[in-house]
């Protein structure tokens, strides 16, 4: 979400290669569960990867309001958890019918 990289699928590659520090701690696990407060930074030595400088130059710099990002820094702070009207997803989703669903 603070758009470091261009594809979420870039995201997950490149937090699996080592690239993202959480508070300045090394994380190469993508599904890694930040808390509310937490930084996310890129690596300094990844900092001028074309993959990296591509995104940030991109137009589309549109960043959620639960994540605050200082794109020369190349940090993002984690504000708070998304609402879930917050969350883009391509289908409209019933979050009690999936409770059902595991529940029963």
């Amino acid at each position: 979400r603070a758009k470091f990289v261009p594809t979420v699928f870039a995201a997950r590659q490149f937090v699996n290669h080592g690239h993202v520090l959480v508070n300045g701690k090394r994380v190469n696990i993508a599904s890694y569960r930040v808390k509310a407060g937490d930084i996310v930074s890129v690596r300094e030595r990844s900092k001028n990867m074309a993959l990296v400088l591509e995104a940030l130059q991109s137009g589309e710099r549109d960043t959620p309001d639960y994540v605050e990002v200082d794109a020369k820094a190349m940090t993002a702070k984690f504000i708070r958890a998304p609402e879930f009207s917050e969350v883009p997803y391509p289908v409209k989703m019933e979050p009690s019918l999936v409770i059902e669903f595991y529940a029963s």
